[in-house]
């Protein structure tokens, strides 16, 4: 995942263009290099990358129109990709990321219109599958989705939380149906960095206090 550039409100608009990386995720296999060796980059992009055979697209490119993604993360037992998205203003985001999916940013920030003159007819903006205002969130970060064992009740939810606010939810997606359940609190960790998991699906929590916590229980 790439930032859109650094700028306040992609002054640019890198993140809806395709002809740059910045504001996407990539997709490439860097245990091949290019047809023609050292005169290409040192990975192969996948011949089923979306933009592979649009005009001037970055064929690294899987998803665009992202901020600036935090952590991103698959589900063990279903593949689906979960992204955070860093928000500017007032709008953090969690986002399930699609193949060759624009999920909106700097048109809106969340679900929000943000910037009304860049929007494109007939172009379709993914929402969030969850936000939080600045009240809650102010650097979103993304986690995962528990599959261990220790806590029954946690299981299939994905589990994220914020760095600044430190505060810890969790939701339950249904990719059938494209829904997911609102954010239900959990608790509380200090600067919170990312999320991990072991072999088993238990999940960890980073804090820059210097500290790995572990989630023990949930009530």
């Amino acid at each position: 995942a790439l930032g859109d550039g650094g700028q306040r409100d992609d002054p640019h608009n890198h993140a809806q263009d395709l002809s740059t990386v910045f504001g996407t995720i990539l997709r490439i296999d860097v245990r091949r290099t290019g047809a023609n060796g050292d005169s290409q980059p040192p990975y192969r992009v996948p011949d089923d990358n979306p933009f592979v055979e649009v005009a001037d697209a970055r064929p690294e490119i899987w998803a665009y129109g992202l901020r600036n993604v935090w952590r991103m993360s698959f589900d063990r037992a279903t593949g689906v990709l979960y992204a955070g998205d860093v928000g500017q203003d007032n709008w953090e985001e969690i986002n399930v990321i699609t193949r060759g999916g624009n999920y909106g940013w700097s048109v809106y920030e969340g679900t929000h219109l943000y910037k009304r003159d860049r929007m494109r007819d007939g172009e379709k903006y993914i929402p969030p599958i969850a936000e939080h205002d600045h009240a809650q969130a102010k650097s979103i970060t993304g986690g995962h989705v528990y599959r261990g064992k220790r806590i029954p009740a946690l299981v299939g939810r994905y589990v994220y939380g914020d760095y600044e606010t430190g505060l810890i939810w969790s939701l339950k997606y249904d990719h059938e149906t494209g829904k997911a359940t609102p954010p239900k609190f959990l608790g509380h960790v200090p600067q919170i960095t990312s999320f991990g998991e072991d072999r088993d699906g238990e999940l960890y929590i980073c804090s820059l206090n210097g500290k790995v916590y572990r989630i023990e229980a949930v009530e």
